[in-house]
C-alpha cells in the first residue's frame, strides 16, 4: 500500500510538472494569436481604405459594413486576452473561433479571393501543440466556410463563377453594362438552392480536399510538438536531476576533507592551512594531512584524472587507502606501491590518481617525499622567495601495477615553507585561452613570502581570479601549504 501512495505521489508531481509545462506554452500561444488578430484588423482596415477608392469591385458600403463588423470581432478578443495575460483556458477557443468567424465574413464578400486565407487558423492551432484543438478548429473552418458561402450566395453578397451555372444548350448571353448574376440566373431557370448544389460540386469539394490534407499535416504536427514538449520536459528534469547530483556530490567530496583551520593547535612547531575550490563538475582533486605518529605528519595532496561521479568516487577509495596505510607504517613509497596495486585491481575505468605525499619529522625537520606523476612542489627557504623543487616523477598511482616509487628526502629549517597544489591551479585559463602557470604562481606567492599558510593560499587564488577574469573554471584548485617553526630549542638555536 506505502509503495502504491509513492508511485501515485511520483505520477501526479509528474502531471503537474507536465501541466505547468503545456500551461505556459498555452499562455504565450494565447498571446501570439491575439497579435495576429490584432495585425489582420490592420488589414482589414486597409481595405476599407482602398475600397474607399473603389479599388475592389465589391460595393463600398457593403464591403465596409462587413469589415467593420470583422475588426471588431477580432479586436474585442485579442484585447480581452491581453488584459487577462493570456491566462485563461477557455481564450485559445475564443481566439481561434472569432478568427474563422472573421474569415468566414471576408469570404462572403471576397469569395474565392479570401478562401486560401481560410487555412491560417488551422496553421495557426498548431502552435498550441494540441491536435484535439486543431481538429476542431478543422472543423469549424469548413462548417463556417460553407454557412458562408450559402449566406453570401442565397443573399447575392458572395460572387460566383458564372461556370457554375448550366444553361441551356444553345443559350446565348449577350453581356451589358446592366447585365447582373440575378438577370443571368432567372435566364437559365436556377434558383439559388441549386446554384449553391453547383458551388458545393465545383468549387467546394476540389478545396476541401486540399484542406483536408492540411488539416490532417497541422495536427499530426501539433501531436509531434506535444511529445516534443513532453520529451523535452523529461530531458531537463534529467539535466536538472544530474546537476543536483553532482552538486550534492561535490558537497559530500568537500565535505571529505578536513577544512576546520587552525588544525593542531596545540602544536606549535608548524602551522598548515589547504583548501579546494571545485569547479562545476565533480572532480577527482583531494588534499589531507594527519600524524601518522606524536612526531610524523603526513601530508597528501593528489588529482584523480577524469571528471564527475567515478572519478568523485575514485577519489574517495584512493584517499582511504592512503590514509589507512600510512596509519600502518612504512615510507611513502611503500605506502603509494600497496595502494597502487590495490587501485589497479578491477579498475575497468582505467582511472590513475597523481600524488604527492611527504612525512614530515616535527623535532628534526627532516621529511621524505614520493611524487607520483604530480605537480613539482615549492619551497620557500628562510630568508629567500619561493621556488620550484623540479625533480623526475614516477608514473601515477594505478597506471600500472607494480610500479616502484622513488622517495625525496628534504629538510625544513625553522622559517621554511612549502607548498603543494593540484594542475588546476597551474592550468587556470583565461578568456584568451592562455595558462596561468608557474611562473604567476610564483609571484603570487613571492607577493608575501613571509606570510602565513592561509595569506599564502589567498593571494594565490586571487591572482588566479585576477587572471582569469570570470572565465569559467574547468577544474577544481587545490592547494595546500606548510610553513615550519621547528622545536622549541631548534627556534632557539637559529635565533643564535
Amino acid at each position: 500500500m506505502e509503495k502504491g501512495k509513492k508511485i501515485f505521489s511520483k505520477l501526479n508531481e509528474e502531471f503537474l510538472h507536465t501541466t505547468e509545462t503545456l500551461w505556459n506554452n498555452e499562455v504565450q500561444a494565447n498571446l501570439f494569436v491575439a497579435r495576429i488578430l490584432i495585425y489582420t484588423s490592420i488589414i482589414a482596415g486597409l481595405i476599407i481604405l482602398l475600397s474607399a477608392v473603389n479599388v475592389f469591385s465589391i460595393n463600398s458600403s457593403v464591403m465596409t459594413r462587413y469589415l467593420l463588423f470583422a475588426i471588431a470581432e477580432m479586436i474585442i478578443p485579442a484585447a480581452i486576452c491581453i488584459y487577462l495575460k493570456g491566462e485563461r483556458s477557455w481564450l485559445k477557443v475564443l481566439l481561434m473561433v472569432a478568427y474563422v468567424v472573421v474569415l468566414g465574413r471576408l469570404h462572403m464578400i471576397l469569395g474565392h479571393n479570401i478562401v486560401l486565407c481560410l487555412v491560417f487558423p488551422v496553421v495557426l492551432s498548431v502552435r498550441y501543440y494540441s491536435r484535439s484543438l486543431t481538429s476542431f478548429v478543422s472543423g469549424l473552418t469548413v462548417f463556417t466556410y460553407l454557412a458562408a458561402s450559402y449566406y453570401g450566395i442565397t443573399h447575392q453578397i458572395t460572387r460566383v463563377d458564372l461556370n457554375m451555372v448550366d444553361l441551356p444548350a444553345g443559350t446565348v448571353l449577350e453581356f451589358t453594362e446592366s447585365t447582373s448574376l440575378r438577370n443571368v440566373i432567372d435566364y437559365a431557370l436556377i434558383d439559388y438552392d441549386q446554384l449553391f448544389l453547383h458551388f458545393l460540386q465545383h468549387s467546394f469539394l476540389p478545396k476541401f480536399i486540399l484542406f483536408l490534407m492540411i488539416s490532417v499535416i497541422c495536427a499530426l504536427i501539433a501531436q509531434r510538438g506535444r511529445m516534443a514538449i513532453f520529451a523535452q520536459k523529461a530531458e531537463t528534469e534529467k539535466t536538472e536531476r544530474l546537476a543536483t547530483e553532482l552538486n550534492l556530490a561535490s558537497n559530500i567530496q568537500a565535505n571529505m576533507l578536513p577544512n576546520i583551520f587552525p588544525v593542531f593547535p596545540e602544536r606549535k612547531e608548524f602551522t598548515l592551512h589547504a583548501s579546494m575550490t571545485p569547479a562545476k563538475e565533480v572532480g577527482g582533486d583531494f588534499y589531507d594531512f594527519f600524524f601518522v605518529d606524536d612526531d610524523h605528519i603526513a601530508l597528501v595532496i593528489a588529482d584523480v584524472s577524469g571528471k564527475g561521479i567515478p572519478a568523485a568516487l575514485f577519489m574517495m577509495v584512493s584517499r582511504t587507502l592512503i590514509k589507512n596505510r600510512l596509519l600502518m607504517g612504512g615510507s611513502p613509497s611503500e605506502v603509494l606501491y600497496d595502494v597502487n596495486n590495490q587501485l589497479c585491481e578491477g579498475n575497468a575505468a582505467g582511472l590513475f590518481v597523481t600524488v604527492w605525499l611527504g612525512i614530515l619529522e616535527i623535532s628534526t625537520g627532516r621529511g621524505v617525499a614520493a611524487n607520483a606523476g604530480h605537480e613539482h612542489p615549492v619551497i620557500r627557504r628562510h630568508g629567500n622567495e619561493f621556488s620550484l623543487v623540479v625533480y623526475r616523477h614516477s608514473l601515477a598511482v594505478a597506471a600500472m601495477k607494480g610500479i616502484k616509487f622513488k622517495e625525496h628526502d628534504f629538510i625544513m629549517e625553522p622559517g621554511d615553507t612549502i607548498f603543494v597544489y593540484t594542475d588546476g591551479v597551474a592550468e587556470a585559463t583565461n578568456k584568451n585561452n592562455e595558462l596561468f602557470g608557474t611562473d604567476r604562481m610564483l609571484d603570487a606567492l613571492n607577493k608575501e613570502p613571509d606570510a602565513m599558510p592561509e595569506q599564502l593560499l589567498k593571494n594565490v587564488k586571487e591572482g588566479i581570479d585576477e587572471f582569469v577574469q570570470g572565465a569559467e573554471q574547468f577544474d577544481d584548485i587545490t592547494m595546500l601549504s606548510l610553513k615550519y617553526f621547528g622545536p622549541e630549542h631548534l627556534r632557539e638555536s637559529q635565533e643564535n
